[in-house]
């Protein structure tokens, strides 16, 4: 029987980072820049730097496009951070990643969004046991049960960086966890996998998790579930 201790904390307040642009018109003075009004209309920006912003306005060759995800609804927002790459150029690499140090904000230049992005994340204990030994025919066999440990909002971006206090919880004996960050409405247990891949290692391994505004989820195994 699956088990859940509801215990929810309300989203935090989205930090909204509103960015403005200039360019150069025809007479020699600042003209403003109307950014897109659609969800998805690129802005610029002119990334952050230690000191204060001068005065004049920044140079248009030094600004970089952003991504305007306010108004985006959770459909819209999920597919965007999806696609969202990261700096590593590596093939498919996201610039909002989990692991087993939390969330780590680290999108590429350009397509980033202009705006602080709010992403929940909930984590779950995966208690394990026993119920076929193991055996030249077939492997072993467990079933297992969720307990919600509980769910927060964290803020992501615009700034690059690993969200604080997003780090599963360590498995014990026969105990692992499982993450989920996403968007939208909260899951259900009946939504969380049934398949896990029980090995004799504690490195967080992707899983599928059943709902739309699932953005990532990772299972942390048990040290060794043979014992069990």
């Amino acid at each position: 029987m699956h088990r859940a201790r509801a215990s929810f904390v309300r989203p935090a307040t989205l930090v909204a980072a509103l960015l403005a642009v200039s360019g150069c018109s025809g007479g020699g003075e600042p003209a403003a820049k109307v950014p897109d009004p659609s969800p998805s209309g690129l802005v610029h920006y002119t990334p952050a730097t230690g000191s204060p912003a001068p005065a004049a306005s920044p140079s248009p060759t030094g600004s970089k496009e952003c991504v305007q995800t306010a108004a985006m609804s959770v459909e819209q927002l999920t597919d965007y951070l999806k696609q969202l790459r990261s700096t590593s150029g590596n093939y498919q690499t996201r610039g909002l990643t989990l692991d087993s140090s939390g969330l780590n904000f680290t999108p590429e230049d350009i397509k980033r969004p202009c705006e602080a992005v709010s992403v929940k994340l909930a984590h779950y204990w995966v208690d394990l046991k026993k119920t076929h030994e193991a055996n030249v025919v077939s492997g072993a066999r467990y079933e297992y049960s969720y307990t919600l440990i509980g769910v927060a909002s964290h803020t992501a971006g615009p700034q690059d960086g690993r969200l604080p206090d997003t780090a599963p919880p360590g498995p014990s004996a026969c105990r692992g966890t499982v993450s989920v960050a996403y968007l939208g409405e909260d899951l259900a247990l009946r939504d969380l996998p049934y398949d896990l891949k029980l090995v004799d290692s504690t490195a967080p391994v992707p899983v599928k998790v059943i709902g739309d505004g699932v953005l990532s989820a990772i299972y942390v195994s048990p040290p060794h579930p043979d014992s069990c």
